[in-house]
């Protein structure tokens, strides 16, 4: 859902600047995930996006194996086992269904990005404007990285005959990698204390022309490799195990001689934060002091994020607090969230604070900001606050100052953590609504906010 909000905001800018284009989005399913993402779009009414705007096409799946016999797994006695072939898949797809030629004939770019970050769309107007100043035909968008986080790196490599591409090498590769290839330190970090090798967050665009060429010329194929996770110290048998390809994967089949390459990379603040792991995994990396990739630390990089936009503009946040969850140590700041509809980049959003250093925000705040044709010129959050503006009105907060006892984020206990719903439970923590300051437009015109009190415009 989020994704679509920030595409029907793409589209008003771009309406505004003379382009009436219409977004595409095309989302690739599994066997296993196809039915559900399908209900969802139907019951959201694809979140207020034209439904043929959004495709959808199914990989198929492959055999899996379950031992270094290469014997297969199997389901009961009669049935092979099968996985999805890996998100990679979403190249050859392209190809077959001919959605590439198709969008090579009226596009310019595509992007490519897995569906468990929250900041994917925040940052990518940033990095498609880099690709069109710099005139990449691959951006992939980075973030700093630890010397061995479990993180793909992004490297120039050389074959034998001189070729060179830029691509992800996988955090378990590149050390041993380095070492067989004259660097002995292996990956370490640099005097800066990060690793000169930046972190993939699994967010790349293309050219369309150039991406189209490739595809076609190769049929989107993607190399293969296997991931066995051993279940004996022997290591002869794993969890059930496929051939996988992975969506990155692909500039590992172009040749930089032909392609201009390069990477964005951002402050790790708005770098990677999926929501992958269990609420138990996530703990036992937050214990060992590595990114978690929970659902709780995935809201919370949202927070911080808006945070920090508000701080570089010039407002005063208050600084984050630490939290205990089921889930493990999680920085808590002010609960701020903008609608891609109000704030889909920064430069959205100076526009709409026009004096930042009236902003204040402090901790434990929740800020729910949701209109397009909004401004505000001043504003002090001690609690919990709502603003909605319908889309055919336009608000200007002239001043607003809020003292309530807002929102507190409580901790599940025991009892909760197992009957809760799905959506608690994974973050391990609820939401309790003590009180909430609204200011809410729901008829077309103009309007002024200022001193608690909303009116008309004259």
């Amino acid at each position: 859902g989020l994704y679509c909000h920030y595409l029907k905001s793409f589209q008003y800018l771009a309406c505004e600047r003379g382009c009436k284009w219409k977004l595409p989005l095309i989302i690739m399913t599994s066997h296993d995930t196809d039915e559900g993402v399908r209900n969802m779009l139907k019951e959201t009414d694809s979140f207020g996006m034209n439904p043929q705007q959004i495709i959808i096409v199914t990989q198929e799946e492959v055999v899996a194996l379950k031992d270094n016999e290469m014997r297969f797994a199997t389901e009961g006695p009669y049935r092979i086992k099968t996985k999805p072939h890996g998100h990679g898949d979403i190249h050859h797809m392209l190809y077959t269904s001919t959605l590439v030629k198709k969008l090579v004939s009226f596009r310019k770019w595509v992007y490519f990005f897995q569906d468990s970050s929250t900041l994917y769309m925040t940052t990518f107007l940033c990095s498609l404007g880099v690709s069109i100043k710099y005139g990449f035909h691959i951006n992939t968008v980075t973030m700093p990285r630890k010397a061995k986080e479990a993180v793909g790196a992004i490297a120039e490599l050389e074959h034998q005959d001189g070729r060179k591409v830029m691509a992800n090498v996988e955090y378990n590769q590149l050390d041993p990698m380095l070492r067989a290839n004259g660097h002995p330190e292996g990956d370490s970090n640099g005097p800066d204390g990060w690793s000169p090798f930046p972190g993939n967050t699994n967010g790349i665009i293309y050219s369309m022309r150039e991406y189209a060429d490739h595809i076609l010329e190769t049929k989107g194929e993607v190399p293969e490799f296997i991931n066995p996770k051993y279940l004996d110290a022997a290591k002869t048998t794993f969890e059930a195990v496929r051939l996988e390809c992975m969506m990155q994967d692909i500039q590992k089949t172009l040749c930089l001689t032909n392609v201009r390459s390069g990477f964005t990379r951002y402050p790790e603040e708005f770098g990677y934060f999926p929501c992958k792991n269990s609420i138990a995994k996530a703990k036992e990396l937050s214990q060992k002091g590595l990114p978690a990739h929970g659902a709780a630390s995935a809201e919370g990089a949202l927070y911080r994020a808006n945070c920090l936009f508000l701080r570089k503009l010039g407002a005063t946040v208050a600084e984050p607090t630490v939290r205990e969850w089921a889930g493990g140590a999680q920085e808590m700041w002010p609960a701020v969230v903008f609608d891609p509809d109000f704030a889909p980049c920064m430069r959205e959003l100076r526009d709409k604070l026009p004096a930042p250093s009236r902003i204040k925000i402090a901790s434990g705040a929740s800020v729910h900001i949701q209109g397009r044709d909004l401004k505000i010129d001043s504003m002090d959050i001690e609690g919990a606050v709502s603003v909605q503006v319908m889309p055919e009105a336009s608000l200007h907060i002239e001043s607003l100052r809020v003292r309530n006892r807002g929102h507190e984020f409580v901790a599940l206990d025991e009892e909760e953590q197992i009957s809760a719903p799905e959506i608690l439970k994974i973050r391990g923590y609820k939401l309790q609504r003590h009180e909430t300051e609204v200011i809410e437009v729901t008829e077309p015109g103009e309007w002024i906010y200022k001193d608690g009190l909303l009116r008309p415009k004259p």
